[in-house]
Formats: C-alpha cells, structure tokens, sequence
C-alpha cells in the first residue's frame, strides 16, 4: 500500500469523522479509489461501510494518524452524522480541487486560502465562534471570503439573516479580504435549486429566522451554486483564479467586442445587439439581473457561457429566443492560463 495515499486518505475520512457512500462513490475516480478503500480495510484502518454511519476509521485507524504526526481523536456523537455526511461532501469537493480542507481557526485565513469546516470551530473548547450561525464552513479564496452552506430539497432548517451576515462582514474584516459572498452547496445543481425555490419550513412572522430560499434572495452578496461533484470541483478551481472573468473573456472571445459594467454582462457585440455572460461560476441571480439591464439598452439576445452540465440546467429555466447558451470546453482551465482565444460554439 502506498502509505503516502493511505495517510491522505486516512486523515480526511478521520477528519469527517462519517463519510457517506455515495460521496465515496462520487469521489471514486479520484479520492477514495476502490482498491485503496479496500488495502485499508485489508490493514484494519477503515471499517466497512455501514448503510447508517458510513465510512469510518477503526480505533487502529486513529492510532495510524497519529504515529503520523495527525492527532486526530474519533468520538461517539452518533446523532451528527447526517450533518457529518453533509460535511464531507463539501470538504471531499474542496480537497479534490486542491483546496487546504483542515484549518482550524479563522486566523489562519489571515495568510492563506483554505477552507475552515464549522465542525472545526465548534470543537474549539471554550470559544463560541459560531454561536447560532448555520453556515458549514468558510473558504478563503483569493481576496474574497465564502460563507458556505449545505441545501438539499425538503430540508427544514431555517436561518437568522442578521447573524450570517454579520458574521460574513465580521471574518472579512478580521482576515484582511474586501469581499464576501455565500456559496450554497447541494449534491447537484437540480437539488440546490429545489431547496432555494420549493416549498420551505413556515416561519412565525415574528421570528428573526426565515427559511434559506428566503435568505437566498433577499441577501446583498452574491450568491453561487456549487455541486458536490467533479462539476463543482472544476467551478472551484476557476474561483481558485484572480480576476478570472477578465481573463475569461479574453480568453474566449478576444477583442472582438467590448466589456460593459454598465449593463451586467461580461461582454457584448453592438453590432450583433449580443450580451454575453459567464456562468460557470453558477451566480444564478447575476442572469435575471443581466437580462433586465441589457432589454433596457435594446439588445436581443443573452448568451450564457457554461460548462456542458451547466447550460443542461439553466436551459430548463432560461430559454430561447432571448437567452442562448455558450459551452465551455473542458480544458478552459489550461487556456486561461495560456491566455489563448478560444470562442465557443454558440
């Protein structure tokens, strides 16, 4: 067994306490391979996976972790694991794309991007970081600070308003970023869009709390899509970009028309009365209010510019002959990096 493997492996399964199958599954090609996953059960550091916990870290396990260097302790708190599995998700989806999983505190944001669990908060002794707060965690990218949360359809959580924004506004100021904005995170993009637009737990009008599909749109920052899959893994790593829109739309169209703050969009054609938007970045709302600005100026078209899963859904929502939609290949990542023009089918 490659030990180095089985560490990394080990550490992030030990750090989630509960992995769930089907992020297991999901993660299969990539993390948690299937001949890995069983060396380690060979060797009696994961237990089986059990159809209630998940996957998880034998006693030998923890002990493996910490002859390494990893003082990681296992616990008993058997009623947290549909949140642990709800966590895992986000922090497997982080890792995959390179992104530092296991800060521990908010001062660490301070120097460097990464990704801070609420769990690793809460586990902070006789500190209350979090108080109420329903975020799953924080992640530093760039200069911008993401408050993140776990959605999924049916969920009957509600939220305070106040209190996550504050506690927004108060990490970027502590960290030193000029930026904020809240990261909704689902097992796709099909999920995240029912929990913020179907039907949600009734809230007592005199209640401060509201139920998230209210918090998602009544909320100043923006405010992103981000599925727990190799499709949110690709979307993290053009966030993972300083100033990636520019160099995007450099990138994709070249000089061939013009950017245009005034109107919202990323790019537009007077001569075709074509706007163009990047949505791979999945900031669902920035299309409505896109759209209404440029149907102001006269244009008659909105291209969205996503990846092949992207357009897949918001073709269900945003339709022809007004909106149109641009793929995105696979390998916009290398290109944007190299600076080459390359314009997709439209």
């Amino acid at each position: 067994m490659a030990m180095r493997n089985a560490k990394e492996v080990a550490r992030l399964i030990g750090w989630c306490r509960n992995v769930g199958d089907a992020c297991v599954q999901r993660y299969a090609g990539s993390i948690f391979r299937t001949s890995l996953m069983e060396e380690l059960q060979k060797e009696k550091l994961l237990k089986a996976c059990d159809p209630v916990y998940g996957w998880r870290l034998t006693r030998k396990g923890y002990r493996f972790l910490q002859d390494s260097g990893i003082p990681l302790q296992p616990d008993a708190h058997t009623q947290r694991v549909g949140r642990r599995f709800e966590h895992a998700e986000i922090t497997a989806t982080m890792y995959a794309a390179g992104i530092y999983p296991y800060l521990t505190a908010i001062e660490e944001l301070r120097s460097r991007d990464g990704y801070l669990p609420a769990f690793a908060l809460r586990a902070r002794r006789g500190q209350q970081v979090l108080g109420n707060n329903q975020m799953a965690g924080l992640l530093r990218l760039q200069d911008t600070v993401y408050v993140v949360y776990y959605v999924s359809p049916g969920m009957d959580r509600v939220v305070n308003p106040a209190r996550e924004t504050n506690l927004l506004q108060g990490v970027c100021t502590g960290v030193g970023c000029t930026r904020g904005a809240l990261l909704f995170c689902g097992a796709d993009y099909a999920a995240i869009y029912t929990a913020l637009h179907g039907p949600s737990k009734t809230v007592s009008v005199r209640s401060r709390c509201v139920s998230y599909g209210r918090f998602y749109r009544m909320a100043q920052e923006p405010c992103l899509y981000l599925p727990c899959s190799m499709q949110g893994v690709r979307q993290l790593h053009i966030l993972k970009h300083p100033d990636y829109r520019t160099k995007m739309c450099r990138a994709l169209w070249g000089y061939g028309g013009q950017m245009d703050s005034g109107t919202g969009a990323d790019w537009i054609d007077p001569k075709d009365h074509t706007a163009f938007l990047l949505v791979a970045d999945m900031d669902i709302r920035k299309i409505e209010e896109t759209a209404y600005q440029i149907r102001r100026k006269g244009y008659q078209r909105l291209v969205l510019a996503g990846f092949q899963e992207q357009n897949r859904f918001l073709k269900q929502y945003y339709r022809p002959p007004f909106y149109s939609s641009a793929t995105l290949s696979n390998d916009i990542l290398d290109r944007l990096k190299d600076g080459e023009r390359h314009a997709p089918p439209v």
